[in-house]
């Protein structure tokens, strides 16, 4: 079997110096060069990018106007001519066998659409922060995501272009679009797997102010995904209490989990898991008083 052409695509926004290390480590990748490229998708930086792409012989820069990583992962599939599309991040990078073992799944029929392996970093292992740590257990949960929620983390997927065109684009904007994608697939039938082997590496974020963004922007995402469909208030409320309840599962993967060294790190993650749960609870029932 010919080994497949592959795109890659990397929506990008102010974040020039991650993107270069990113583009440095695809340029190593295990993977024939001649079978891949890759498509920097900018989404209005305030940098041209053009003298950064051109250390890079081989890599296409387009841009697109509407903010956000759907529209621009969707400009990149709309340019691409391979059999595969392979989606990451400006701030990801993408270990040696990345594309080679994501490939391997997709060509051995194994699954339609691959969600890889995400392991989060942080930026000193050494001394990583309480935010850290809880991002390094709970940041992306890709195989828990395959497995329960039928999607994968647009970090990093993987999919026939064929299958992308069938599925459609990523609806952009005020949902969680790589989940609407992922379950819009799998209700049309398409499997989607977990490459455990087909590894990037996301860092992780530092503070608690970077932590609370995220749950602000998911916990958005989510109110307005759900407002979609019958008795919005009944099952957000249902939502809101399961929420509430004590994290049970979660403190027993942290405490197993081997991202973690020591009763130390595990002691501040645990800490963390709390606030982070009554601060979601908190934004969660505002949206059920707002509506």
């Amino acid at each position: 079997m010919e080994t497949p052409l592959v795109d890659v695509v990397i929506p990008h926004l102010d974040d020039a110096e991650r993107l270069a290390e990113c583009l440095a480590l695809l340029g190593e990748q295990s993977y024939p060069a001649e079978r891949f490229r890759v498509i920097v998708v900018d989404n209005g930086s305030q940098r041209p990018l053009d003298a950064l792409i051109a250390r890079f012989p081989g890599v296409v820069l387009a841009e697109e106007a509407e903010k956000g990583c759907g529209s621009a992962r969707n400009r990149g599939a709309a340019l691409s001519t391979g059999d595969v599309l392979a989606f990451t991040d400006s701030d990801c990078r993408p270990d040696r066998d990345w594309l080679t073992n994501g490939v391997r799944r997709l060509t051995h029929h194994q699954a339609d659409i691959v969600g890889g392996g995400i392991a989060v970093f942080a930026a000193d292992e050494a001394r990583p922060t309480d935010a850290e740590l809880f991002d390094k257990v709970f940041g992306f949960e890709q195989e828990r995501y395959e497995r329960r929620k039928s999607f994968a983390a647009g970090a990093n997927i993987m999919v026939p272009r064929s299958v992308f065109a069938a599925v459609g684009p990523f609806r952009n904007g005020q949902l969680p679009e790589d989940l609407e994608w992922g379950r819009r697939a799998a209700a049309m039938g398409f499997r989607i797997g977990f490459a455990a082997d087909a590894v990037i590496r996301h860092p992780a974020r530092r503070t608690w102010l970077e932590l609370a963004r995220k749950i602000d922007r998911t916990t958005w995402h989510a109110r307005n995904y759900m407002a979609e469909r019958p008795w919005f208030r009944l099952r957000w409320a249902a939502y809101t209490a399961a929420m509430a309840t004590p994290p049970l599962w979660k403190a027993t993967k942290i405490l197993a989990s081997p991202a973690l060294s020591g009763w130390g790190q595990r002691w501040r993650t645990l800490r963390t898991l709390v606030r982070v749960r009554t601060y979601r609870v908190g934004r969660m029932l505002g949206y059920l008083v707002e509506g």
